[in-house]
């Protein structure tokens, strides 16, 4: 790799100091930073005090304009030529070979040739971080573009000698982004990142050309946005205040400056979701933690499958196991959620800001900054948790349609097709060990109530869709899934009018892929609905039974077999 001729010098001149501090010269009261000193937990695991803000630590050395560090990355060449972007171009994003290249074939229900077929948590899960992806690919970019500068991904596979040769156009591209943007939002590589104060990772960045390591910069601001940019230098701009050069997406082809002052260890950024649109100004200090680092070795290692049933990946024979099991929570839509468990404590926003009370559970907020929409952060909770969600549009001021998904080991459970009005507040209660959820509104509204089941040890997996529910003048549907009994149950008891429910039904086994819809399913109130799915293949001519339990006494009042509609 390139190296600044100024950089080689310093640091011949800092290794001599070394050896004349150990041979008993006199202490000049300057600090030397050693490879340890720049450990990830060396400034982990505390947060960072007032103390630590007012205190900042010692200045490189170097006159004002020096360049005191130069990885050599160029954004006219190493950056790619096109902008960031989200949902503004018909790109192809993850498909089931990215996630079976970072989880493994546990991600296949059924394997033919080439070609994966999906579990239906894998395919939710696929689904959700696609939708996420709408508000720009700039992590994907930055990780990319850093990787192929140090060769370990190679541009000419994209047609290409340099990135900023490549086609945004390239469906293969759009794909290989896409699967770097994805790891933000697995482990290890999100357990990996590092968070610190501006002056402790404006020194780390320092030391990629020492330890081997390389990172790519996220940047967020006080309302809960994040971009991330690619750093390949330091620039002394005298006074104690540095810039840490670096290649935003945002930006392509120039030198970007992220000033941090020494003096009272803040930052500012000057940033816009593209260079047509006006710039705002981005700023924290060392008690923030609005900067931290994803180290790219973290995105090389076997990724936790954070779907698989088991909660595990297998590639290549090496496993990746959580310590914990862990169910993810995505919200798409422009309102907020607040998690809460059995004993009260909270996941989530509360005034404008996130919380967690939750012992084990930790959310990730998404590096994209493209739109200028950033989505809800994931939540990780502990897959033993019951918890109540409630789904807030108070700071809304138009109308969103928004999904609300849970997905964990072996499953995904949630409600669709929401369409959240301002100051509307839905409620929406999880209890994943009994696969059931609950969906409590006080709005008219047709919602989706989503199922999707991995059986690795039986003969098919599931997908369940039950759409077009009507609830007029709104009420409370509960869904479960009795596996061992092979039902769908639907619980209309808390619903405040009859309607009626259209039901979708996909089985996947080793051997094919079988559909089954059925429309305008009469959901009475009070009612509780049985669908008896496991009893039904596409050879069965007789359809799928339905049973009907009218007021609640466990008896089956009313039952009849519905013909596949398709």
């Amino acid at each position: 790799m390139k190296k600044n001729p100024f950089f080689v010098f310093v640091s011949i001149i800092a290794l001599f100091s070394l050896v004349l501090s150990a041979c008993g010269t006199e202490d000049t009261g300057d600090e030397f930073y050693t490879e340890e000193t720049f450990t990830e937990e060396a400034f982990t695991e505390e947060p960072a005090t007032d103390e630590a803000a007012t205190e900042a630590p010692a200045q490189q050395s170097g006159a004002p304009g020096d360049v005191v560090f130069d990885f050599g990355f160029n954004p006219a060449d190493n950056g790619f030529s096109f902008e960031n972007y989200g949902d503004d171009i018909p790109a192809t994003n993850l498909t089931a070979d990215e996630l079976r290249r970072m989880f493994g074939d546990e991600v296949c229900a059924d394997i033919n040739g080439d070609e994966c077929i999906l579990t239906p948590p894998a395919e939710q899960w696929m689904e959700q971080v696609n939708g996420d992806m709408a508000g720009g690919h700039c992590e994907g970019m930055a990780v990319l573009s850093l990787m192929m500068y140090t060769g370990q991904v190679s541009a000419s596979d994209f047609g290409g000698n340099l990135a900023s040769e490549l086609d945004i156009n390239d469906e293969a591209l759009q794909k290989e982004i896409a699967y770097w943007w994805a790891t933000q939002a697995v482990d290890p590589t999100a357990s990996s990142v590092i968070k610190g104060t501006p002056m402790e990772i404006l020194q780390t960045i320092e030391q990629m050309d020492v330890n081997g390591e390389t990172y790519t910069i996220g940047i967020y601001n006080d309302r809960g946005e994040g971009h991330a940019i690619t750093p390949f230098g330091v620039e002394d701009k005298g006074d104690g205040l540095f810039a840490i050069l670096a290649y935003d997406n945002n930006y392509p082809g120039e030198v970007r400056e992220l000033f941090v002052d020494s003096r009272d260890n803040s930052w500012t950024y000057e940033t816009s979701i593209n260079p047509e649109v006006a710039t705002d100004v981005w700023s924290g200090n060392a008690d923030s933690q609005t900067l931290d680092l994803t180290p790219t070795s973290a995105r090389l290692e076997t990724q936790t499958c954070p779907f698989c049933e088991g909660g595990y990946s297998s590639i290549s024979g090496k496993l990746a196991a959580p310590s914990q099991a862990l169910n993810q929570i995505f919200l798409d839509g422009e309102g907020h959620i607040l998690i809460t468990d059995d004993s009260g404590n909270r996941l989530g926003y509360v005034d404008g800001k996130i919380i967690n009370e939750i012992e084990g559970a930790s959310y990730s907020k998404y590096r994209m900054l493209a739109s200028g929409n950033t989505p809800e952060p994931i939540y990780s909770i502990p897959s033993n948790l019951d918890v109540t969600i409630t789904i807030d549009g108070t700071e809304l001021t138009e109308e969103t349609l928004t999904d609300l998904m849970m997905i964990g080991p072996g499953f995904s459970i949630g409600v669709e097709g929401i369409y959240l009005e301002p100051g509307q507040v839905d409620v929406a209660y999880f209890y994943p060990a009994d696969e059931t959820i609950a969906y409590e509104t006080t709005s008219d509204e047709s919602p989706s109530i989503i199922f999707g089941i991995e059986n690795p040890n039986a003969e098919a997996d599931y997908y369940f869709e039950l759409y077009g529910t009507d609830m007029v003048g709104g009420g409370t549907i509960t869904a479960w899934l009795d596996s061992k009994a092979g039902d769908l149950l639907i619980n209309t008891e808390k619903l405040n009018g009859e309607g009626a429910f259209n039901f979708y039904l996909t089985r996947i086994t080793d051997e094919l892929e079988e559909e089954f819809t059925a429309e305008e399913i009469v959901l009475k109130e009070g009612a509780l609905v049985y669908i008896n799915y496991a009893e039904w293949t596409d050879a069965n001519p007789e359809g799928m039974y339905f049973g009907v339990d009218l007021n609640g006494d466990g008896e089956i009042d009313d039952e009849y077999v519905v013909d596949d509609s398709q």
